[in-house]
């Protein structure tokens, strides 16, 4: 995947463990700057990202919804929920302000990203 990062956030790391939630890092200093623990991690590898203008994070989860996160705040923004399954991947659109998450069972979901409204409802992922 290819994605594109305002240059402040070229600075920024982001770490996503079973059980230990999403930090956000400075590499600048070596430092753990931000957690994000609203999320369900416990045994699935479930994805984080950093939106293209840096303003963002979103992060998969176990509890059948995906989070978004202002960067500068702990708490989220929106909970996209009824998720079929776990959510494991969220990507940005590097050309909008989309997010699309995808699903265990395979399904994908556009959403838009200032409201959290839905785009596109359960396309099935081509699994090859």
């Amino acid at each position: 995947m290819f994605s594109t990062q305002a240059p402040d956030s070229y600075n920024l790391f982001l770490s996503s463990a079973v059980t230990d939630g999403v930090k956000l890092w400075d590499l600048r200093t070596l430092r753990c700057t931000r957690r994000y623990e609203n999320h369900v991690n416990r045994c699935h590898p479930c994805s984080a990202a950093i939106s293209p203008c840096g303003r963002f994070i979103a992060t998969g989860s176990e509890d059948n919804c995906a989070y978004v996160y202002d960067i500068r705040s702990s708490s989220y923004l929106h909970k996209l929920q009824n998720f079929s399954d776990t959510v494991l991947n969220v990507g940005f659109n590097p050309a909008s302000t989309q997010l699309l998450t995808g699903t265990l069972d395979g399904k994908l979901r556009l959403f838009q990203l200032s409201s959290g409204a839905l785009l596109s409802h359960d396309a099935g992922a081509a699994i090859h």
